[in-house]
Order: structure tokens, then sequence, then C-alpha cells
């Protein structure tokens, strides 16, 4: 298994044209063999910023994504309107761990 995590920062102006092209790009690869999961979301403090949390089945079917036509056209875009501020990977298996839910608070 593969995990990416991946800061992105809009340049001034060029917000709406990354989010719309980070549409076509997680729609495109949700439908790439050995995709598991492929979602960017916008940050709540940060209007400009963007996250992408992306998991593979293994690493060929991951370079397999990063070589297809549309991560070409996708990059392309991301160089024009927006900088990586953040990226990090990781291969193997996590352990998996059982995170408690919290109490309610509610009264």
């Amino acid at each position: 298994m593969i995990f990416v995590s991946m800061t992105i920062d809009a340049k001034p102006g060029e917000r709406d044209r990354l989010a719309a092209a980070m549409a076509e790009m997680m729609a495109e690869t949700r439908r790439e063999p050995g995709c598991v999961v492929y979602t960017y979301s916008g940050d709540l403090g940060e209007p400009d910023r963007f996250h992408l949390c992306e998991m593979w089945d293994s690493l060929p079917v991951m370079e397999a994504h990063i070589n297809a036509a549309h991560s070409a056209r996708f990059v392309a875009v991301l160089n024009e309107t927006a900088r990586i501020s953040s990226l990090k990977a990781f291969g193997g298996d996590v352990e998996k761990v059982r995170i408690p839910a919290p109490e309610s608070r509610l009264g």
C-alpha cells in the first residue's frame, strides 16, 4: 500500500481554476485500477489551500497514475495555478489502530 499526503497552495486569483482542475483529476483518478483513495479537500483555515490524500494498492499502479495522460494535463494546470508546499509518501503496511469515539457532551 502507498499513502501520499500533499498540501497545495493556489496562487492569488487562481483558486477556482485550480479547484476545477482538481475536481476533474479526482473523477478520472478514482476510476483507475488500484486507486483506493484519492481526495482533494479545502483547508478551513486557509481558503487558498488544498490537501490531497491518496492511497494506492502498490507502487506500480501509482506510477501508472503518475504517467497517465490526465495526470500530465493536471500537472500543467497545477504548475500555472499553484505550488506544492508539502509532500509526504509512505509505503508498506500500516498497523490498524482502534480509536475510541469521544464521549458525548450533549445534555
